[in-house]
């Protein structure tokens, strides 16, 4: 009964209810940028609005002035406005191009300059660290062969020649035991042989004597 009445009690005990503020609290609150954090974006909108209107104003006014030029070339009329200030642009462009052309042309002799400096330097400072190192490896490897073919080479040969010997001793050992064992075997079975003739001499002697009597 006891049992029963705690499973319903604990079966009447509801359960927990997520409600909208554990929601709130469970739920990241996104981080707040600082004033100067939207000052910065502010200004960097801004920033990108002017610049694409001035770049659309510029191509708009270049784009006005080419149509003004061609069109005075075409009527035969004096060099109008227009003209004048897309040869202007024309000369500028032409002379940034120089320009830019002789900034590449300098950038390329300084290129060269440091290759060839590069160049030096591998051929007086890593050039002779590889001949050294070229020098030590045939060092290393004439030691190596000096050594196998001077101490390896007779130390296994001569352990070869000493394993042999060892083995032949101990081969002429067994011999030598075996002969001796069957040396000893064979004075074993001629003592035996004597011992018995003479017992069988005994017995007949005496058999020979209990007969005469």
């Amino acid at each position: 009964m006891n049992d029963h009445s705690v499973f319903t009690e604990q079966s009447s005990i509801p359960p927990e209810v997520e409600t909208p503020e554990t929601l709130e609290d469970t739920v990241s609150v996104p981080l707040e940028l600082s004033p100067a954090e939207l000052r910065a974006q502010r200004l960097l909108r801004w920033g990108l609005v002017i610049a694409g209107l001035f770049l659309l104003s510029i191509v708009v006014l270049l784009v006005v002035l080419s149509v003004n030029a061609y069109q005075a070339t075409f009527e035969g009329v004096g060099p109008t406005p227009g003209e004048v200030v897309v040869s202007l642009l024309r000369d500028a462009a032409i002379i940034f191009v120089a320009f830019e052309t002789l900034l590449i042309g300098v950038l390329l002799i300084i290129l060269m300059i440091q290759v060839q400096s590069l160049v030096v330097l591998l051929r007086d400072e890593i050039g002779p660290m590889l001949e050294a190192l070229n020098e030590t490896m045939a060092t290393v490897r004439g030691t190596t062969k000096f050594v196998s073919h001077n101490v390896v080479s007779p130390v296994m040969k001569w352990s070869g020649y000493l394993a042999g010997l060892r083995r032949m001793a101990q081969e002429l050992g067994g011999l030598v035991r075996r002969e001796g064992g069957t040396q000893k075997e064979a004075q074993k079975e001629t003592q035996n042989e004597a011992q018995n003739e003479a017992q069988n001499e005994a017995q007949n002697e005496a058999q020979n004597e209990a007969r005469s009597e």
